[in-house]
């Protein structure tokens, strides 16, 4: 049984499954702009990126807990949500995707989508 369990908590998908889930989780807390973005040709950190808007510090935290929840649900364990409670900007490192929460205001003035543009591809979920 334990081996099994291991097996469930170590599980590891291919990163653009893995992105796609993470944005499905996103959706389901009705994150606004979510975006994937393929940056594997120009970044040594990561594959992809995540990036979606929330509307209050508490939509955030909504977001992050169903984000949590599909990846759960797909058998990774997420390691933990960067950024405090009241912020509006959190940030996951999970195997080979960064994601970020943002609330409006901070996603137009870093604009991060604008810094990769000319080297990932986007899709929009």
């Amino acid at each position: 049984m334990k081996s099994q369990k291991r097996a469930l908590t170590n599980k590891t998908l291919p990163s653009a499954r893995l992105a796609s889930i993470i944005a499905k989780g996103a959706q389901e807390k009705q994150a606004q702009d979510i975006e994937i973005l393929d940056i594997r040709k120009t970044s040594s950190v990561c594959n992809y990126l995540v990036l979606c808007t929330a509307n209050s510090s508490p939509h955030i935290g909504a977001i992050t807990d169903g984000i949590d929840e599909v990846l759960i649900k797909s058998g990774i364990k997420p390691a933990g949500w960067q950024g405090k409670n009241d912020s509006n900007w959190k940030i996951l490192d999970i195997i080979s995707i960064v994601v970020h929460v943002m609330g409006g205001e901070e996603r137009n003035k870093y604009g991060l989508e604008k810094l990769w543009e000319k080297s990932g591809v986007t899709y929009h979920v």
